[in-house]
């Protein structure tokens, strides 16, 4: 066995020190490769790590952000429905109203066509007033109608506004959202105090 020990280093020799040319790599050689193998492996785990964070946090970011625009537009989408609701009852509202004062006014003006017609009111003095009454009735009659016609159409325009806003809103990308604009509320404010 002494015999063939120093022939095995000589090889083992020649093959560390030409391991490009085919021989085998001594074991410290070898080690040194495989650690600068890992070393090289665990800065390209880092690396993808840290573009993996970053692409993940970028994607909650997102997330967050859509959650958050979804949220708003049905809170806007919510309040825009109130709204119409609440417009279309005080429209209501003021129209029957309106209505009830003119079917009155025609109710007074047919009780006093009745009384003329049956002969009760005869002496002119008193056919002066009831005329002079039934032209303020119609007077009156026709004031009411042109109010019930501009209150329609402006409450037709605060319709086509209110949506015309929220085709806005809808397309607005980042997430601030405002709470509905007042000038609605101030119109039919406006129009119960001229009104009455």
């Amino acid at each position: 066995s002494t015999l063939s020990m120093p022939p095995k280093k000589a090889a083992k020799k020649k093959e560390s020190k030409n391991p490009e040319n085919g021989g085998e790599m001594d074991a410290e050689t070898k080690a040194k490769m495989y650690m600068l193998t890992c070393q090289s492996l665990q800065v390209q785990l880092a690396e993808r790590t840290e573009d993996a964070s970053r692409a993940l946090a970028a994607k909650r970011e997102l997330q967050t952000r859509v959650e958050q625009i979804t949220r708003d537009f049905e809170a806007e989408q919510e309040q825009t429905f109130e709204m119409r609701q609440d417009m279309t009852r005080q429209y209501k509202g003021m129209q029957e109203e309106l209505l009830s004062r003119i079917n009155k006014l025609e109710e007074t003006i047919q009780d006093l066509n009745d009384q003329l017609a049956e002969g009760d009111i005869k002496h002119e003095k008193i056919l002066k007033e009831k005329n002079a009454i039934i032209q303020l009735k119609d007077d009156e009659i026709a004031e009411l109608k042109a109010k019930m016609d501009d209150m329609s159409e402006e409450f037709g325009e605060m319709l086509r506004e209110t949506l015309e806003k929220m085709r806005e809103r809808i397309e607005i990308s980042s997430g601030n959202f405002d709470g509905p604009d007042m000038p609605i509320q101030q119109r039919m404010e406006e129009l119960k105090h001229s009104e009455g």
